[in-house]
Protein backbone atom coordinates (compact mmCIF):
# COMPACT_ATOMS: atom_id res chain seq x y z
CA UNK A 1 0.00 0.00 0.00
CA UNK A 2 2.95 2.21 0.67
CA UNK A 3 4.71 1.80 -2.75
CA UNK A 4 1.40 2.56 -4.24
CA UNK A 5 0.87 6.00 -2.48
CA UNK A 6 4.72 6.25 -3.34
CA UNK A 7 4.65 5.91 -6.87
CA UNK A 8 1.38 7.73 -7.29
CA UNK A 9 2.67 10.83 -5.58
CA UNK A 10 5.73 10.58 -7.93
CA UNK A 11 3.57 10.63 -10.93
CA UNK A 12 1.62 13.78 -10.55
CA UNK A 13 0.90 15.28 -13.83
CA UNK A 14 1.39 19.08 -13.06
CA UNK A 15 4.36 21.29 -11.09
CA UNK A 16 1.91 23.06 -9.07
CA UNK A 17 0.48 19.83 -7.48
CA UNK A 18 4.00 19.02 -6.36
CA UNK A 19 4.67 22.44 -4.58
CA UNK A 20 1.30 21.43 -2.48
CA UNK A 21 2.76 18.13 -1.58
CA UNK A 22 6.59 19.00 -0.80
CA UNK A 23 6.46 22.28 1.82
CA UNK A 24 8.67 25.08 0.98
CA UNK A 25 11.66 25.81 4.05
CA UNK A 26 10.58 28.52 5.49
CA UNK A 27 12.74 31.00 8.04
CA UNK A 28 11.05 29.93 10.84
CA UNK A 29 11.42 26.24 10.07
CA UNK A 30 14.95 26.17 9.14
CA UNK A 31 16.21 28.38 12.47
CA UNK A 32 14.34 24.91 14.23
CA UNK A 33 16.09 22.82 11.27
CA UNK A 34 20.20 24.44 12.36
CA UNK A 35 19.68 24.07 15.83
CA UNK A 36 21.16 20.74 15.52
CA UNK A 37 24.36 22.15 14.52
CA UNK A 38 24.46 25.15 17.21
CA UNK A 39 25.96 25.28 20.38
CA UNK A 40 24.29 25.17 22.88
CA UNK A 41 24.92 26.56 26.71
CA UNK A 42 22.87 25.92 29.61
CA UNK A 43 21.42 28.54 31.82
CA UNK A 44 18.85 26.67 34.05
CA UNK A 45 19.44 23.62 35.72
CA UNK A 46 16.92 21.24 38.08
CA UNK A 47 19.30 19.20 40.20
CA UNK A 48 16.68 16.76 41.32
CA UNK A 49 15.15 16.18 37.53
CA UNK A 50 16.79 12.62 37.49
CA UNK A 51 15.39 11.22 40.35
CA UNK A 52 11.72 13.00 39.20
CA UNK A 53 12.39 11.07 35.88
CA UNK A 54 12.81 7.51 37.82
CA UNK A 55 9.73 8.35 39.77
CA UNK A 56 7.63 9.24 36.88
CA UNK A 57 8.98 5.08 35.65
CA UNK A 58 8.28 3.59 38.90
CA UNK A 59 4.75 2.94 37.85
CA UNK A 60 5.26 1.25 35.06
CA UNK A 61 7.33 -1.31 37.00
CA UNK A 62 4.88 -1.28 39.75
CA UNK A 63 2.17 -2.11 37.72
CA UNK A 64 3.91 -5.03 36.12
CA UNK A 65 4.79 -6.25 39.10
CA UNK A 66 0.84 -5.77 40.65
CA UNK A 67 -0.72 -6.94 37.62
CA UNK A 68 2.17 -9.96 37.56
CA UNK A 69 1.82 -11.08 41.24
CA UNK A 70 -2.03 -10.69 41.59
CA UNK A 71 -2.57 -14.33 39.72
CA UNK A 72 0.17 -15.73 41.50
CA UNK A 73 -1.11 -14.72 44.98
CA UNK A 74 -4.43 -16.20 44.14
CA UNK A 75 -3.28 -19.47 43.22
CA UNK A 76 -1.26 -19.95 46.36
CA UNK A 77 -4.52 -18.56 48.08
CA UNK A 78 -6.25 -20.73 46.43
CA UNK A 79 -3.89 -23.74 47.32
CA UNK A 80 -3.83 -23.11 50.86
CA UNK A 81 -0.45 -22.01 51.06
CA UNK A 82 -1.21 -18.14 52.39
CA UNK A 83 -4.14 -17.20 53.76
CA UNK A 84 -6.89 -15.58 51.59
CA UNK A 85 -6.52 -12.48 53.20
CA UNK A 86 -2.70 -11.64 51.56
CA UNK A 87 -4.37 -11.52 47.87
CA UNK A 88 -6.41 -8.46 49.41
CA UNK A 89 -3.44 -6.99 51.22
CA UNK A 90 -1.04 -7.48 48.34
CA UNK A 91 -3.82 -5.86 45.94
CA UNK A 92 -4.36 -2.76 48.08
CA UNK A 93 -0.61 -2.54 48.41
CA UNK A 94 -0.37 -2.50 44.59
CA UNK A 95 -3.36 -0.56 43.40
CA UNK A 96 -2.37 2.00 46.11
CA UNK A 97 1.30 2.02 45.30
CA UNK A 98 0.17 2.43 41.65
CA UNK A 99 -2.13 5.39 42.04
CA UNK A 100 0.07 7.48 44.43
CA UNK A 101 2.89 6.93 41.37
CA UNK A 102 0.73 8.09 38.79
CA UNK A 103 -0.83 11.46 40.70
CA UNK A 104 2.79 11.92 41.43
CA UNK A 105 3.67 11.40 37.81
CA UNK A 106 0.59 13.66 36.76
CA UNK A 107 2.35 16.53 39.07
CA UNK A 108 6.02 16.08 37.21
CA UNK A 109 4.22 15.87 33.86
CA UNK A 110 6.28 18.60 31.92
CA UNK A 111 8.40 19.34 34.83
CA UNK A 112 11.76 21.39 33.36
CA UNK A 113 15.09 20.18 33.59
CA UNK A 114 17.30 22.10 31.42
CA UNK A 115 16.82 25.53 29.36
CA UNK A 116 19.61 25.82 27.06
CA UNK A 117 20.08 29.02 24.86
CA UNK A 118 21.92 29.44 21.29
CA UNK A 119 24.98 31.25 20.25
CA UNK A 120 22.49 34.04 18.81
CA UNK A 121 20.62 34.09 22.38
CA UNK A 122 17.20 33.58 19.74
CA UNK A 123 16.81 30.11 20.20
CA UNK A 124 15.48 28.19 23.29
CA UNK A 125 15.94 24.69 23.89
CA UNK A 126 13.97 23.02 27.02
CA UNK A 127 14.29 19.95 28.26
CA UNK A 128 11.06 18.23 30.60
CA UNK A 129 10.10 15.15 31.90
CA UNK A 130 6.91 13.68 30.21
CA UNK A 131 4.44 11.61 31.98
CA UNK A 132 6.17 7.88 30.95
CA UNK A 133 9.53 9.96 33.08
CA UNK A 134 10.89 10.19 29.29
CA UNK A 135 13.01 13.37 28.64
CA UNK A 136 11.58 15.05 25.55
CA UNK A 137 13.00 18.29 24.39
CA UNK A 138 11.47 21.37 22.45
CA UNK A 139 12.69 24.60 20.68
CA UNK A 140 10.66 27.66 21.80
CA UNK A 141 11.55 31.30 20.47
CA UNK A 142 12.16 33.71 23.33
CA UNK A 143 9.85 35.72 21.75
CA UNK A 144 7.01 33.03 22.01
CA UNK A 145 6.98 33.24 25.68
CA UNK A 146 3.99 34.46 27.46
CA UNK A 147 5.56 36.72 30.81
CA UNK A 148 3.75 35.54 33.81
CA UNK A 149 1.87 39.05 34.28
CA UNK A 150 0.17 38.38 30.50
CA UNK A 151 -1.09 34.21 31.84
CA UNK A 152 -4.49 34.47 32.52
CA UNK A 153 -4.37 32.36 35.05
CA UNK A 154 -1.12 32.54 37.50
CA UNK A 155 0.02 30.14 39.35
CA UNK A 156 -1.22 28.90 43.10
CA UNK A 157 2.08 27.19 43.62
CA UNK A 158 4.81 29.72 44.67
CA UNK A 159 7.41 27.33 43.81
CA UNK A 160 6.29 27.03 40.64
CA UNK A 161 6.37 29.40 37.62
CA UNK A 162 4.35 28.02 34.60
CA UNK A 163 6.02 28.38 31.41
CA UNK A 164 3.26 29.48 28.51
CA UNK A 165 3.63 29.80 25.17
CA UNK A 166 1.93 32.45 22.62
CA UNK A 167 1.18 30.17 19.80
CA UNK A 168 0.00 27.16 22.15
CA UNK A 169 -1.57 27.88 25.49
CA UNK A 170 -2.51 24.74 25.88
CA UNK A 171 1.38 23.59 26.28
CA UNK A 172 2.41 24.57 29.43
CA UNK A 173 5.78 23.98 31.08
CA UNK A 174 6.66 23.67 35.05
CA UNK A 175 9.55 25.80 36.27
CA UNK A 176 11.16 25.05 39.57
CA UNK A 177 13.21 28.29 39.41
CA UNK A 178 14.16 28.46 43.20
CA UNK A 179 14.97 24.74 43.41
CA UNK A 180 16.71 25.27 39.86
CA UNK A 181 20.78 26.07 39.40
CA UNK A 182 20.65 29.56 37.35
CA UNK A 183 23.76 29.73 35.42
CA UNK A 184 22.70 33.41 33.87
CA UNK A 185 20.59 35.29 36.57
CA UNK A 186 20.54 38.27 33.94
CA UNK A 187 19.35 36.56 31.00
CA UNK A 188 16.87 34.03 32.86
CA UNK A 189 15.15 36.84 34.09
CA UNK A 190 15.24 38.92 31.01
CA UNK A 191 13.33 35.86 29.88
CA UNK A 192 10.81 34.54 32.46
CA UNK A 193 10.29 37.32 34.82
CA UNK A 194 11.81 35.78 38.25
Amino acid sequence: MWLLRTFHVARLPCRSAVATVIPRRSQHSSAHEDAAFTEWRTIYSLPGIRLVAALSKLKVYQAVITAAGMPIAFALGHAGQVTTDALGIYAAIGVSGLATLTIASYAATNLVGFIYVNEQQDLLKLAYVDFWGRRKETLVDPGDLLPSWEQRTPSRLRFVSPICLRSDPSRRYKLLSRLGFVSDPQLFEGLFGD
